[in-house]
């Protein structure tokens, strides 16, 4: 048997790099996973951009107003949180009650500094009007418009 010789022997051609395109599935499934992703993660920054929209006018509109009374202030809390709860958890709020709402997020420390509030609470909102007790909830829709009104507990705990 004679061998081949080496010239007549063709060359190898190495095949062009494969392109992208078409991809894969699993290609496809991981991007459409990723832009679901990101729209999700936009949409809830954006809601979540509006409602600080709202807790920072309050606030500005809060400090505008040093003087304001109990009822003046009341009504701006509330408008605020009405962005972040349901209109039956905040209307169904008084007295006593909206201000364990208010102090519900603070810390323990923040929380015992207001807790004489609630003592004067019916008389203060229903009666006559303190000074101190004004100058106390003032401090406190502060505090509280200060906070991040989102991550605040929700209406199971409140």
């Amino acid at each position: 048997m004679q061998q081949p010789s080496l010239e007549q022997l063709n060359d190898i051609i190495e095949p062009g790099q494969a392109g992208w395109w078409p991809p894969s599935w699993l290609t496809i499934a991981v991007v459409a996973t990723l832009l679901a992703g990101v729209l999700v993660l936009a949409t809830v920054l954006f809601r979540r951009w509006q409602k600080s929209k709202v807790r920072k006018a309050a606030m500005k509109q809060l400090l505008q107003q040093k003087d304001a009374n109990i009822e003046q202030i009341t009504v701006l809390l509330k408008r605020a949180a009405l962005a972040y709860y349901p209109r039956e958890l905040v209307a169904t709020k008084h007295s006593r009650t909206w201000l364990v709402f208010l102090l519900a997020p603070l810390s323990n420390n923040e929380r015992a500094s207001f807790e004489p509030l609630l003592q004067q609470a019916d008389k203060n909102f229903y009666g006559t009007e303190d000074n101190d007790f004004n100058q106390n909830y003032y401090q406190l829709a502060r505090l509280w418009l200060s906070k991040d009104l989102s991550k605040q507990p929700g209406v199971s705990d409140v």
